[in-house]
C-alpha cells in the first residue's frame, strides 16, 4: 500500500461514514437490535459534559498511601463537618424510618468480641466488583485494626479469578469448581455460603492424594498475613479420608453431615498453609478458612455476573447450618452493576425480587445484619461524552426500598462517589480510580470505595457512644 492509496482509502471510509450517519441518524435497526453509526456532525464538538470534582476524594487515595495502605480511622474519633461536606469525610448510612439505631446491638457485640473465643464474621457477597479481595481487605482491615482479629477469612479451593491481593493459591490438578450459576451437570443446589464449590476428580485408580496450598501475597495487609486457626469445610463424605497439615499432622475423618469441618489450632501464627488430602473419592469441599483466635473475620464472596437474586437458588438449610456454625453476624450486599445494562422503564420486579432474596437471607439466622450496598455509578459512551447510564438511580432506588422493606441498612454508593458522571473522573484520575471499561473500580479505587464505606460505619459507632451504649 503506498501513502496516496492508504489517503484515498481513509477518505473513502470516512465519506461512508458520513453517508450512512445522515441517511440513519439514529442507527440501523435489526430487529430487537439498533447498529449505531459515528455520528460526523459530533466530531467537532466540544465534550459538554458537566463531570463532577472528585479532588477531595481522589486525595484520600494519597493519604492511605503515606499510611501504607492502612486506613488509621478510629471509630469514636471521625465528625461529619457540615451537611455539605460529603466527599471529604462521609456519605452516611440510611436506615428505614425509625430503625436508625439497627447497629447498636453489633455494636455491643463487638464490644464483648474480646471475651469470645471464636471471631464474629461478617460475610461480603457482591459481583466481580468485589472480585480478588477488591474492596473487601480494605474493610477487613479496617474492622480488624479496631475490634481485633487476624487471617483472610473464607478462600474457596478453586477461585473464579486465580489473582487475590492477599492470598495466593497452589492447588494440584484435576480440581474443578462448580457455581450456582452455572451448575456444570450438578443436579442439587448445596454449594456452601459462597455459591461454589470444588471437587476433585482423580487422573486414574492410582491417583489418591490431593493438594492445597495456600500462601499470602505481601502486598496485602499485614493483619491477613498470618493466622492461628484453619477450619476446612465440606460435605458429606462417600467413604473415609485423611488430611495432613503442613505434611507433619494427620486426621482421619469420616463426614456424616451435609457440612462438616476440621478445625486446626496453631500454637503460634501462620503465613501458609499446606493440606493433602488423601483418598480415592473426596466430598465436595466448600472453602477453607483463616482466622484468629477472636476479633472479626471479613470473607470476600464474589459472584460474578449475579443480580444479587441467586440465593434462593441455594439450599438454604446448608446455609442456615453454616452461618450458625460460622458465627456470621452481619452480610454486606454488594449488587447491581449486572443489572444495568438491562435498561427498562420500570424496576419494581427487581426491587420485588431482591426483597425476597433479603427476606429469606434474614430468616438464615436471627438477629442477622444486613447491610446494602447500592450500585455504583457506570458510565457509556454517547455524542456528548461519557454520560452515566439513564436507569443508574431507578435500579438504586429499587435496592434501596427492598432494604428498607426488609429492615436492612443502605450505604448510596452511586452517591457517596460523586453521583451522576462521577465515574469518568474516577476512570480519568491520575494514577486511575477506576478501569476504562467505566464499571470497575481499579485496586486503588476498591480501597477508597472502602475507605468511604468504613467511614460511614466509623459515624454510626459516633453515634452509638454519643447514646451513652
Amino acid at each position: 500500500m503506498t501513502p496516496r492509496k492508504i489517503f484515498l482509502f481513509g477518505l473513502c471510509v470516512t465519506t461512508l461514514i458520513c453517508l450512512v450517519s445522515a441517511v440513519f441518524p439514529g442507527g440501523i435497526k435489526l430487529g430487537t437490535f439498533t447498529l449505531l453509526c459515528p455520528d460526523y456532525r459530533t466530531w467537532f464538538k466540544p465534550d459538554t459534559t458537566e463531570y463532577k470534582d472528585i479532588r477531595a476524594i481522589v486525595a484520600l487515595d494519597d493519604t492511605m498511601k503515606k499510611n501504607n495502605g492502612n486506613i488509621q480511622l478510629k471509630p469514636d474519633t471521625l465528625q461529619r463537618k457540615s451537611a455539605d461536606d460529603v466527599f471529604t469525610d462521609i456519605y452516611p448510612f440510611e436506615f428505614p424510618q425509625g430503625q436508625d439505631t439497627m447497629l447498636f446491638p453489633l455494636f455491643r457485640a463487638f464490644g464483648k468480641i474480646n471475651q469470645r473465643n471464636k471471631p464474629q464474621r461478617i460475610l461480603h457477597y457482591g459481583d466481580s466488583q468485589i472480585e480478588c479481595d477488591r474492596i473487601t481487605s480494605t474493610i477487613r482491615d479496617y474492622m480488624q485494626n479496631n475490634y481485633g482479629g487476624q487471617g483472610t477469612g473464607f478462600l474457596p479451593v478453586v477461585p473464579a479469578n486465580e489473582y487475590s491481593i492477599t492470598f495466593q493459591q497452589d492447588v494440584s490438578p484435576n480440581w474443578k469448581r462448580f457455581s450456582v450459576l452455572s451448575k456444570n451437570d450438578r443436579t442439587d443446589n448445596r454449594f456452601g455460603i459462597s455459591g461454589n464449590l470444588s471437587r476433585w476428580f482423580p487422573s486414574d485408580e492410582a491417583d489418591t492424594t490431593a493438594h492445597i496450598g495456600l500462601l499470602p501475597v505481601y502486598t496485602g495487609y499485614r493483619s491477613s498475613r498470618t493466622f492461628t486457626h484453619a477450619r476446612l469445610f465440606f460435605s458429606q463424605a462417600v467413604r473415609p479420608f485423611t488430611i495432613v497439615v503442613n505434611q507433619t499432622y494427620s486426621q482421619h475423618i469420616m463426614a456424616q453431615k451435609p457440612v462438616s469441618s476440621a478445625w486446626w489450632q496453631f500454637e503460634t501464627p501462620q503465613n501458609s498453609l499446606d493440606l493433602s488430602l488423601i483418598s480415592s473419592a473426596l466430598p465436595d469441599l466448600y472453602g477453607i478458612t483463616l482466622d484468629g483466635e477472636r476479633g472479626v473475620a471479613v470473607d470476600n464472596l464474589p459472584l460474578r455476573g449475579s443480580s444479587g437474586l441467586d440465593f434462593s437458588r441455594m439450599d438454604t438449610a446448608q446455609m442456615s447450618l453454616m452461618f450458625r456454625m460460622m458465627d456470621v453476624e452481619m452480610l454486606i450486599l454488594q449488587f447491581g452493576a449486572n443489572v444495568v445494562p438491562n435498561i427498562v422503564n420500570d424496576y419494581d420486579y427487581y426491587s420485588r425480587k431482591f426483597t425476597e432474596e433479603l427476606t429469606l437471607l434474614k430468616s438464615l439466622k436471627p438477629g442477622l445484619v444486613i447491610v446494602v450496598v447500592g450500585v455504583n455509578d457506570m458510565s457509556q459512551n454517547s455524542p456528548n461524552g461519557y454520560r452515566s447510564y439513564p436507569n443508574i438511580v431507578k435500579i438504586r432506588d429499587a435496592q434501596k426500598k427492598a432494604a428498607f422493606e426488609t429492615g436492612c441498612v443502605f450505604w448510596d454508593l452511586y452517591e457517596a462517589m460523586g453521583g451522576e458522571n462521577s465515574m469518568p473522573d474516577w476512570v480519568f484520575a491520575k494514577p486511575s480510580l477506576a478501569q476504562k471499561d467505566f464499571i470497575h473500580f481499579t485496586i486503588g479505587g476498591a480501597r477508597i470505595v472502602a475507605e468511604l464505606f468504613c467511614r460511614a460505619w466509623s459515624a454510626e459507632y459516633q453515634k452509638f457512644k454519643n447514646a451513652g451504649q
